[in-house]
């Protein structure tokens, strides 16, 4: 199979041509090459970087990362069953959610399809997640990270309350917390005992993957 569907891919991406990006990996799927199915995920993984920049430089807005976002999101899907059959490496688990009292899902779904796409498992608890479930979720996955996305002022005290469980249950430690949304900050990180604020699902996603690179 020429590199063509390759080159094709990431034009899909960088282009927000939804429907070139899914010819071109259905294109590598047929191919049943495996080597070119890691290759295909490291052009999404290249391409989401080049998304991030243009949404941080202001070239991109939130619409171009969303549906860019979606793009991968439908890649990575096709992919994924050979993936697994190639035992794909993982740069480790995430589990995210929105805290209780909650129900914005928008930020958080970006970072899930960006993460998913960075070679995270992710495990998205929803909207509305209490405490209890967020250190369920931490118990039962021994993620590498803890994401909680907070919108609104009210639910801000949900943060510290779900860090105020992991600690009881002496799962604090094994794990690096990151929040996002709009009405938090790095002081509030600071505040409730997060180890960083994500301002973007790209910055998010860029920490992650720092804490998850080898020492």
């Amino acid at each position: 199979m020429p590199d063509d569907s390759l080159a094709q891919l990431q034009r899909g991406l960088l282009d927000l041509d939804m429907e070139a990006a899914l010819a071109a990996v259905h294109n590598v799927i047929a191919g049943g090459n495996q080597a070119r199915v890691k290759e295909a995920v490291d052009v999404v993984t290249r391409s989401l970087e080049v998304v991030g920049k243009r949404f941080q430089d202001g070239e991109w807005y939130l619409a171009e990362l969303v549906y860019a976002g979606e793009i991968a999101k439908d890649v990575m899907n096709a992919l994924s069953p050979l993936m697994q059959s190639g035992g794909s490496p993982s740069r480790g688990t995430l589990v995210i959610g929105t805290v209780a009292g909650d129900l914005h899902d928008l930020g958080k779904n970006i970072v899930v399809n960006f993460a998913r796409s960075a070679g995270f498992a992710v495990v998205d608890l929803g909207v509305d997640v209490s405490a209890q479930k967020f250190a369920a979720a931490v118990r039962e996955h021994g993620p590498a990270v803890l994401g909680m996305s907070c919108l609104l002022t009210s639910t801000e005290s949900q943060l510290a309350g779900v860090i105020d469980a992991l600690k009881t249950q002496g799962l604090r430690d094994k794990l690096k917390v990151v929040i996002g949304g709009a009405a938090l900050s790095e002081r509030a990180a600071r505040d409730v005992g997060a180890d960083a604020f994500a301002p973007d699902a790209v910055t998010g996603v860029d920490m992650m993957k720092k804490w998850s690179a080898p020492a």
